[in-house]
C-alpha cells in the first residue's frame, strides 16, 4: 500500500490538488495530519483523483467531526497519527515512542512543527511530513509518500519538495 502523506495545508488545497495529479492513481490513500483537513475534500472537488482519506484534527482545524487521533493499518503495519499540537515535541519525541509502543504501532505520524522529520526510535518510525503550503525551516513545500507491504517489516518512507511554477508542479526527494 501505497499513501500521501500532507500537513498543514491552512486552506491551500491547491497544493494538496497539485501533488494529487502529479501522483494520480499511484497512491492509494490520503492522510492529512491537521490544520486545513477540510482541505482535502476541497482538492477532491477540482476532479483530482478521489481515493481513501484519513484526516486529524489540528489546533486551528474546527471540524469537531475530525478526530484528534487516529490509528490506520497500511500493508500490516499499524501507524498512529496525531496533529502533534498536545504532545511534546522538538527534541523529546520520546513521549510519540512510548504511545506507540504502548499501542503496539509501528509508526506514529505527526504535523505541527511544518518542519520534515524522521527517524527511527527504538523500532518505531516517526515521521513529520513538514507543511504542505507553509514551511518553515530550510525546506520548501513537503510531503511524504510512506509504502507498506505485508511481505516486509520495513517500512518505506520518502519526504519530498514541492515546486509548483507556471501551473505545472514538480518534485524532489528531501535527504534528512
Amino acid at each position: 500500500m501505497r499513501l500521501l502523506i500532507v500537513s498543514d495545508s491552512h486552506g491551500d488545497y491547491k497544493s494538496i490538488m497539485a501533488v494529487l495529479r502529479l501522483l494520480g492513481r499511484s497512491v492509494q490513500g490520503l492522510v492529512h495530519l491537521g490544520d486545513g483537513s477540510g482541505d482535502v475534500r476541497d482538492a477532491f472537488r477540482t476532479g483530482v483523483p478521489v481515493i481513501p482519506y484519513w484526516g486529524v484534527k489540528g489546533n486551528v482545524d474546527s471540524d469537531s467531526k475530525v478526530p484528534l487521533f487516529r490509528q490506520i493499518e497500511a500493508g500490516g503495519k499499524k501507524i498512529l497519527l496525531a496533529h502533534g499540537h498536545r504532545y511534546p515535541l522538538g527534541q523529546d519525541l520520546y513521549s510519540l515512542v512510548r504511545i506507540a509502543k504502548e499501542a503496539k504501532a509501528n509508526a506514529f505520524f505527526y504535523g505541527h512543527t511544518h518542519i520534515p522529520h524522521y527517524e527511527e526510535r527504538s523500532g518505531i518510525v516517526l515521521m513529520n511530513p513538514g507543511s504542505i503550503s507553509r514551511p518553515r525551516g530550510p525546506w520548501g513545500p513537503s510531503f511524504a509518500i510512506i509504502e507498506a507491504s505485508p511481505l516486509s517489516s520495513y517500512l518505506d518512507v520518502k519526504i519530498y519538495e514541492l515546486f509548483i511554477r507556471q501551473q505545472k508542479a514538480s518534485l524532489r526527494a528531501i535527504h534528512l
